[in-house]
């Protein structure tokens, strides 16, 4: 009896994990983030890695806040997100990365990092490929 319950557990956990990996949407590894076609870049597009982020355990939904956790995650570029021209406004693509007061930009994230004593960029020459 212990045997089938230990082979029945077993094989339950097993089953779980493996519908746990089909179901973690695939990430890729590093890319570079650029302003959708509508929008003219003033600074050099900048790299990222998202295994280093993984690594640091930020998790998607800090960055991809509107993502659902099952469909597709999107880009900030993609249109009718972060597509706005300009600097200001909660949809504008410079706003999504540099927003000071938002726990999901970039620049905010790191400047709490840096506070902290964490080695992280904050410069616009430490995040911007030349």
């Amino acid at each position: 009896m212990y045997r089938f319950m230990t082979i029945t557990l077993s094989l339950c956990a097993l089953l779980f994990g493996a519908s746990l990996a089909v179901a973690a949407p695939e990430v890729p590894g590093d890319l570079r983030l650029v302003p959708p076609e509508t929008i003219k870049a003033t600074k050099a597009p900048v790299d990222f890695s998202h295994a280093r982020h993984g690594a640091a355990q930020v998790d998607c939904v800090t960055c991809h806040h509107t993502w659902d956790g099952a469909s597709a995650v999107q880009s900030c570029a993609t249109p009718g997100c972060h597509d706005q021209p300009g600097k200001k406004g909660a949809n504008a693509f410079y706003t999504a990365f540099h927003s000071k007061g938002a726990d999901n930009s970039c620049l905010s994230c790191h400047k709490s990092l840096k506070k902290e004593g964490k080695a992280v960029p904050v410069g616009c020459s430490q995040c911007h490929a030349k």
